[in-house]
């Protein structure tokens, strides 16, 4: 019996939009109604997070920025596991011999770029990415209302919140336009100069860098923990490479059918796509014991 889902947001429970359908939003109520606990496991901070539950008067806890914060269902922090301070002038010195990347520093602070542009393209490329019905154009317009909403501090160097004694790198983000051309050759050298590193992604065109005790499948393993819930009693649903670990970890893993091969791979179990209520048809299987009886 299943005590205890777990969902990832960007390509998963949220739709092309990044939103979280009505059929979704049922079907977690439902599934907590019934005693079956619920959390959200994201590579997203807790304030771009915790708005799109709210907004759908979801309560649940958060596994915030791939598992470098948890969030109690009150929205307490319980903890913070950030980067070595040393570890993120090194990584930035690794940068700085790659072009057409922008990095972006996720802080206990918020999140820090140095580059507006870059930001905005980011975004872009991801709704592009996440909706490809639409232009660019379209994509860009719509990253620019979307941006106005995310607080982040542009800042002309990261040396200010680097030597802040009170913020905790939680994730270093890259994006690069070229996608995996740039990203691989720079996640081989992160990997080899600096092996204590998570590094996964949300996307083709990103890599996202934790410590390595910040995966996703450790949160999850640890909540479960202290839900008194093991791993035959847990299912997970994820999309990209961020969500491996907690894939690979639960018995009841599902994989969105729009989801990278990798996670599909790692998957137990495939659903229907974030565009068609994919985390709402798995909830749906486990409320009426008919959950994919391999």
């Amino acid at each position: 019996m299943i005590k205890l889902i777990v969902s990832d947001m960007d390509g998963t429970l949220l739709d092309e939009n990044m939103e979280i359908s009505y059929a979704n939003v049922s079907a977690i109520k439902r599934a907590q109604s019934q005693g079956i606990h619920f959390a959200i496991a994201t590579g997203r901070d807790f304030p771009m997070a915790y708005p799109l539950l709210e907004d759908n008067g979801i309560s649940c806890p958060v596994i915030a920025q791939n598992g470098a914060q948890y969030f109690d269902e009150d929205s307490n922090v319980k903890y913070n596991r950030g980067l070595e301070k040393s570890t993120v002038r090194k990584m930035l010195d690794i940068f700085s011999g790659y072009e057409d990347i922008h990095e972006e520093l996720m802080t206990s602070k918020g999140i820090y770029s140095d580059n507006k542009d870059h930001r905005l393209e980011m975004l872009a490329m991801m709704l592009y990415d996440m909706n490809p019905d639409t232009s660019y154009e379209e994509a860009l317009e719509n990253a620019a209302e979307y941006a106005k909403e995310l607080k982040i501090h542009f800042v002309d160097d990261y040396v200010e919140i680097i030597n802040d004694d009170s913020a905790i790198i939680l994730k270093v983000s890259v994006h690069s336009s070229k996608g995996r051309e740039i990203l691989d050759p720079l996640k081989e050298e992160l990997q080899r100069e600096i092996p204590i590193l998570a590094i996964t992604a949300s996307s083709k065109r990103n890599l996202e860098i934790n410590h390595e005790a910040a995966q996703k499948g450790i949160a999850v393993a640890q909540l479960a923990k202290q839900l008194g819930v093991k791993a035959e009693e847990v299912m997970t649903v994820g999309d990209n490479i961020n969500d491996l670990s907690m894939l690979e970890w639960a018995k009841y893993s599902v994989a969105v059918e729009n989801a990278e091969p990798e996670a599909k791979a790692a998957a137990r179990f495939l659903t229907s796509s974030n565009r068609q209520n994919g985390v709402a048809e798995a909830i749906s299987r486990v409320l009426s014991d008919k959950f994919y009886n391999q």
